[in-house]
């Protein structure tokens, strides 16, 4: 079971004004950040775009950030209070319907849901995604059983979301892949498992280490936490960059955390290779839908 994403072409007005609309949700976001003393900086895709574009990578679609834990509860916390007119935060534990461990910072009246999230029964915006950074356990042994432990439960959380994750498998191995997929998503229906239950145990595993001061701290969101990890002793002190009009902050490790994980990230990759996530609904902020399911509008 995997997120399967590919290239989908966007008109370029319409990529401008999402990309537009994440650039004013960063700064957002960043204001607040700054505000009360709360480190954060831009990882994964949004990094590469900072260093190899000074913005958005041209075909990019999303925005990703990342915060220490103890600062990410903390951002938690203020969130509401500072930005509950414009904004509103996304996890298990506050909608009990979203089967997914990245936290959202949801521009409020926009829609993006993507092809991989469309039978999640919750209010999907345009948003930005949030990344708490957890102790990584100190052994290489009980690493590896953390990230298992993790991903078990981020799986079996998305999987009670949807029975038809996108699997990247062909032929008879993929259709028993999708039954195997589809009968544990009706059973945790029948025995009402919640998107909930599984998050916090998710939870447990990421932070399993939160009162040690381990080597690397890790996302445990998404795939390859082991290949994600950070030097803890190499984020700090951020480094300053442009972003389009505006300026972000990269972990002072940033070429070496890019390189681990992605290779030569300074090389533009083939047309094949530029990928996005490919929207199923995309609306702007009380607009009617630009795309709808998966079709642009005229």
């Amino acid at each position: 079971m995997a997120f399967k994403y590919e290239r989908r072409g966007y008109e370029p007005e319409v990529l401008k004004r999402l990309q537009e609309t994440q650039l004013e949700i960063l700064k957002d976001f960043a204001a607040v950040c700054e505000k009360h003393g709360l480190p954060y900086f831009v990882v994964y895709g949004t990094a590469i775009g900072a260093v190899r574009h000074q913005g958005f990578i041209p075909w990019d679609d999303d925005t990703d950030v990342a915060m220490m834990r103890k600062d990410y509860e903390k951002f938690l916390k203020i969130a509401p209070k500072e930005m509950g007119e414009k904004y509103k935060l996304l996890t298990p534990e506050i909608d009990k319907n979203y089967a997914c461990n990245v936290t959202h910072l949801q521009r409020k009246g926009t829609k993006f849901v993507a092809e991989f999230s469309k039978d999640m029964k919750c209010d999907l915006c345009i948003d930005l995604d949030i990344f708490p950074l957890d102790g990584l356990a100190p052994t290489k042994k009980k690493a590896k059983r953390q990230a298992f432990t993790a991903m078990v439960y981020g799986k079996l959380l998305f999987l009670c979301g949807t029975p038809h994750p996108v699997i990247n498998l062909e032929g008879l191995a993929g259709t028993a892949a999708g039954a195997v997929c589809a009968a544990v998503h009706y059973a945790m229906k029948l025995f009402h498992v919640s998107p909930r239950f599984l998050y916090r145990r998710f939870e447990r595993a990421a932070r399993k280490y939160e009162h040690m001061e381990t080597k690397y701290v890790t996302t445990f969101a998404g795939m390859n936490p082991l290949k994600k990890r950070l030097r803890r002793d190499g984020i700090f002190p951020l480094q300053k960059v442009p972003f389009e009009d505006t300026e972000v902050y990269l972990p002072h490790n940033n070429q070496e955390f890019l390189t681990a994980v992605y290779g030569d990230y300074m090389q533009v990759p083939p047309v094949e290779k530029q990928v996005n996530h490919i929207p199923y609904i995309l609306q702007f902020e009380n607009e009617k839908p630009v795309i709808l399911n998966g079709v642009m509008q005229k």
